[in-house]
């Protein structure tokens, strides 16, 4: 089956390569997943809402929770006045 990722060549200059080798040494991938991973990261938050990624059921649970209990506090503060 062929990838639906596509090759495209790419003039970088030589200490440039030479970093982000070294970089992607450090964090245990290849070059190429190095460079992807970080023009991925750059285009966080500035992608339209309706082509951000999803949020996993995990995190929303976690976000509700958190503000209920912000909530609470807040409610408990008005409470003592």
């Amino acid at each position: 089956m062929p990838s639906e990722d596509i090759q495209t060549n790419l003039r970088l200059p030589a200490d440039l390569k030479e970093r982000l080798k070294h970089a992607a040494d450090a964090n245990k991938r290849s070059t190429n997943a190095e460079v992807v991973a970080r023009l991925e990261e750059s285009f966080v938050g500035s992608m339209p809402a309706d082509r951000a990624p999803a949020i996993d059921e995990h995190t929303l649970d976690l976000f509700a929770e958190k503000v209920g209990q912000v909530l609470d506090e807040r409610e408990k503060k008005r409470g003592k006045r």
